[in-house]
């Protein structure tokens, strides 16, 4: 199989559900870019978001952020192609969700902003802890979110929307979070899970972006290989030459990847990077 760029989500997938980059992972990765095939890591994280755990693969060069609404040159710490929100949509649905009980943020720029209103909900989120310490550390507080995005010419990134956990662990509030956010049709939902909803342009994808910089690499999109594991994975593994879903994956993924992999706390990246992108 001739793989020549490999687009790798990072939560449930490269990470094991610490949030670490296993050796096994690291090695396998490093031993594919040193035989010249591009590694990427393709995130609904921000640029400024990518912690130091994905960074320590030697000779990463570029991330796909934000779910694909924005491609970055990681050495040169440049934007090579976004994708954002439209301006008055985005606008919209802020102004409903800060409404509501739910902790909604926004990325600009690779940067992502929450409401200081918002920040007493973390601890209270729909997750695990080592999740909540991930979203603080890529959290920037501002006291007026609304006022930020108004100051900006053009809409946001994304638009993050996790939920507070009810006594029996179901989501508080997110039925009416989406059915809020419903109305905008320009805009597009994915979930890492029912504690979360993310929105990004319709035509922002993971997939879309992993295509782009295909395009910008000349490599063929058949020579193109996406690992991953939920929802927001799930038009990167359509799109990609040859899609790999982890044994962690939600049902959804497993049904339409071309190989199930073993988990993300089993190096199952680095199984199916020897399995299919190396010699």
């Amino acid at each position: 199989m001739d793989i020549r760029l490999i687009a790798v989500d990072l939560d449930g997938t490269l990470f094991d559900t610490q949030k670490k980059l296993s050796e096994g992972n690291r090695h396998a990765c490093e031993e594919a870019i040193e035989a010249g095939v591009q590694v990427v890591i393709a995130t609904g994280r921000p640029f400024y978001g990518i912690p130091a755990e994905a960074r320590k693969l030697r000779g990463l060069k570029y991330a796909i952020c934000t779910n694909g609404a924005s491609l970055y040159d990681l050495e040169q710490e440049k934007c090579l192609y976004e994708d954002p929100m439209p301006r008055n949509e985005t606008l919209a649905m802020m102004e409903g969700l800060m409404k509501m009980p739910v902790i909604c943020d926004v990325f600009y720029e690779g940067h992502a902003y929450i409401d200081s209103s918002k920040t007493g909900l973390i601890d209270r989120m729909n997750t695990d802890e080592p999740f909540k310490v991930y979203f603080r550390s890529c959290r920037e507080e501002v006291p007026d979110v609304m006022a930020l995005m108004r100051s900006h010419a053009r809409g946001s990134e994304k638009v993050t929307v996790n939920f507070t956990a009810r006594p029996d662990g179901t989501p508080f509030y997110r039925q009416e979070a989406l059915d809020w956010c419903a109305q905008f049709h320009d805009l597009v939902m994915v979930s890492g899970g029912v504690g979360n909803a993310e929105f990004t342009k319709a035509s922002a994808t993971k997939g879309a972006a992993l295509l782009k910089l295909a395009e910008i690499m000349g490599i063929k999109p058949q020579q193109t290989m996406a690992i991953g594991d939920s929802g927001n994975d799930f038009d990167m593994l359509q799109k990609a030459g040859f899609s790999v879903g982890m044994a962690n994956s939600e049902p959804e993924i497993l049904e339409i990847v071309d190989y199930v992999t073993k988990s993300n706390n089993e190096d199952g990246v680095a199984y199916a990077v020897r399995k299919f992108a190396l010699p």
